[in-house]
């Protein structure tokens, strides 16, 4: 079929008339989603032999709400981009469907999981999944946390975290008390036994291991954190989520939180494990 306008050249246009509306928001979703154009045998009863002609989106299922509120504002602005001619006469958009969501299929320990593409719960998957660096019991706490946060089964999620960052801490403690060992005084290296390694609970050493970490930037800089303070502060977000989780307080973070953490858990993950790795050696 020939129209005036494309598909894609009203979809470009589109996002073009509302950012410079600063709609950014809703700029974003038409992005990510689809213009159809749907042709009717019904005339327009304007020009002789012209067809009514409307059009559709498609877009991704969090944002539908959204995009059937603005859509009066969305045919409004289709409408004036579209050139009527002899063949056809366009009347707007008139429906709001939903993108198919792609799937992808991720094996672990010899059983598959589904998840959507491209999603924080997949990459972090595909990052676990072939990955010899990351210990198997690191593997099984954090496939727990994304299998249970991608089916919005968050106080489960937020537990299984909780346990890889306290087994993530605790091997980091070994391994600088292994460094202390080669490079502190006899009383530096009691006090970190007593004060870090023999902590009656995580919060304790976590605030007690950032003191030297805070004392000794240098190194922990090499492993490729730049901002110490910022870096290790997610271990304590992730411990109090924990805590909130595993105990009757009420509290339950939101999907897109978990998501937020979970990608900066990401980041810190690999450097963490240099850390471990290395620091003994040194």
């Amino acid at each position: 079929m020939s129209y005036t306008v494309s598909e894609n050249q009203m979809l470009a246009t589109m996002i073009a008339v509302l950012k410079d509306d600063g709609k950014t928001d809703l700029a974003n979703i038409l992005s990510v989603s689809k213009f159809n154009f749907d042709p009717q045998w019904e005339f327009s009863g304007i020009v002789s032999y012209q067809r009514k002609l409307y059009s559709n989106l498609k877009v991704p299922i969090a944002f539908r709400a959204m995009v059937k509120e603005a859509l009066p504002e969305l045919s409004k602005i289709a409408c004036s981009i579209y050139e009527d001619d002899d063949t056809y006469y366009y009347l707007g958009i008139n429906d709001v469907g939903v993108l198919a969501i792609n799937l992808e299929e991720i094996t672990f320990e010899e059983r598959k999981v589904i998840v959507e593409k491209n999603s924080v719960f997949t990459s972090f998957m595909k990052y676990l999944a072939d990955n010899t660096d990351v210990p198997e019991i690191q593997k099984k706490y954090l496939f727990e946390a994304c299998e249970n946060g991608y089916s919005n089964n968050m106080l489960s999620a937020t537990v299984m975290l909780g346990c890889s960052a306290e087994l993530l801490l605790l091997e980091l403690s070994r391994a600088y008390y292994e460094y202390l060992k080669k490079h502190g005084t006899p009383s530096e290296q009691s006090e970190y036994e007593r004060k870090v390694i023999n902590a009656k609970v995580a919060s304790v050493r976590l605030t007690e291991l950032m003191k030297r970490i805070e004392a000794n930037p240098t190194i922990f800089e090499s492993f490729g954190f730049e901002n110490v303070r910022l870096n290790f502060n997610y271990l304590d977000v992730i411990r109090q989520n924990r805590n909130d989780s595993g105990h009757p307080t009420g509290k339950i973070i939101t999907k897109e939180q978990f998501e937020m953490i979970l990608t900066n858990y990401q980041a810190f993950l690999p450097k963490t494990i240099k850390a471990i790795r290395e620091l003994p050696n040194l």
